[in-house]
């Protein structure tokens, strides 16, 4: 009955749903290369060899599929000839995917959670096991999987505060949809009680930890640093503040902080790594007119090491660029969207800021302030004092990267315990 409520509420949709998407793929072009996929025309795939095993793992958008990664690496060492079909619904994090999967994986988009669309993509693909990634809800989805006997695994689960109190609100219909889910493996405790709470069978919730921390090379090598340096035209005695996934509004008071920190720590160089590489050009701008001089990475020769703020307009570099920095801040906390990867600055060695918008990454944030390696402020003059502070204390700096190792080492292996549930119940 309860999918059949759903339903029915989505067919009530339809007509506005036609409206925008026609925009989206005709005038925005947003959709223009997921509209067939979206429409559940994924890649055909059930007519492989027999005895060929294939995973879906869905990863919506750039963060989730950064944390499938170690997953996805776990998988294949239990599983060697398993193929992976990475869908994702951001055209970012589609990009991301193609430019790391492996040649016998394949990238696509996720369907819309229409019935017509979700039969039509399992028709053409039939995984032997669905993976999703951090708080990927579909209920249509989740109840296709389930009615063809397709295992389906949370991995990294994840329920923020908002995402509690709309479930909460759909209760009725989460309910539904987790029940179908075999098992849940969630980031902490609290994680784990809300799932509970919201319709997840006690028995399918696992406590796996964060698969963030077991990222491939967690902290670059001392040589591999100075060639990224060197790269990125910084000299071996300037210090860097780095600004990673920084969303529109908070650029303003990070060139603020900036400004203030110049005043006492000469050379220090600002690179700032937005959210949306498409509005470089915005940022900029924004820098010109505060009297800075800019460059854009994806601009690279052209402008040397002649700059005071250099713009990370390119996929896939963040992760490294964390270790040039000093001090670095994570975006999306200046402003209430949530936070981004408390964890990549974190694996790297450096002092962490973030704002107080943190309901996201809540449980990282914690821990990273109870290690002594994360620091919440709440404007630019906190940013600026506090960072300048650091900045001048090397000895603080080298207790910091310390104590990011130990919380590292303290928080592996989640990876591990996701891949050995999905090829237990794939073997199965």
């Amino acid at each position: 009955m309860v999918g059949f409520i759903y339903n029915v509420l989505l067919v009530l949709t339809v007509p506005a749903a036609f409206v925008y998407y026609a925009w989206r793929v005709l005038i925005s072009e947003k959709s223009r290369d997921s509209w067939r996929e979206n429409l559940g025309a994924l890649p055909r795939l059930a007519d492989r060899p027999e005895g060929k095993k294939l995973i879906w793992l869905h990863a919506v958008s750039v963060g989730e599929f950064v944390a499938s990664l170690p997953l996805q690496e776990e998988i294949r060492q239990l599983m060697p000839d398993v193929s992976i079909l990475i869908t994702t619904v951001t055209r970012t994090g589609n990009e991301m995917a193609r430019k790391s999967a492996k040649s016998r994986d394949i990238v696509s988009y996720l369907p819309l959670d229409y019935s017509f669309c979700i039969n039509r993509a399992f028709d053409h693909v039939r995984p032997d096991a669905l993976v999703l990634m951090e708080a990927e809800i579909w209920p249509n989805l989740l109840e296709a999987a389930k009615r063809r006997g397709v295992p389906i695994i949370l991995a990294n689960g994840r329920i923020s505060d908002r995402a509690m109190q709309r479930g909460q609100s759909w209760q009725w219909l989460m309910s539904w949809a987790f029940s179908n889910i075999d098992h849940c493996c969630m980031q902490t405790e609290t994680d784990a009680k809300r799932i509970r709470s919201l319709g997840a069978r006690r028995e399918s919730v696992h406590i796996s930890g964060n698969t963030k921390f077991d990222q491939e090379g967690s902290q670059l090598p001392a040589e591999a640093v100075r060639a990224l340096r060197s790269d990125l035209g910084l000299s071996d005695d300037e210090q860097v503040f780095v600004a990673g996934s920084t969303n529109p509004g908070e650029e303003e008071p990070l060139l603020a902080a900036y400004e203030r920190m110049r005043n006492g720590i000469t050379g220090l160089r600002l690179i700032i790594a937005p959210r949306q590489i498409e509005r470089a050009e915005e940022i900029r701008a924004l820098t010109q007119d505060h009297g800075l001089k800019c460059a854009r990475r994806s601009a690279k020769g052209s402008s040397g090491s002649d700059y005071d703020v250099l713009i990370l307009d390119t996929f896939g570099e963040l992760a490294r660029v964390y270790s040039v920095g000093d001090i670095t801040f994570v975006g999306g906390t200046l402003i209430p969207k949530g936070g981004h990867s408390l964890i990549q600055p974190i694996l790297q060695g450096k002092p962490v800021f973030f704002g107080p918008h943190t309901f996201k990454t809540r449980d990282v944030a914690k821990m990273a302030m109870s290690a002594g390696v994360g620091f919440q402020v709440n404007d630019a003059n906190e940013l600026a004092d506090q960072g300048k502070a650091l900045l001048s204390d090397a000895d603080r700096r080298a207790q910091i990267d310390a104590a990011c190792r130990r919380l590292v080492s303290e928080n592996q292996g989640a990876s591990a315990r996701c891949a050995k549930l999905v090829a237990a119940e794939m073997e199965s």
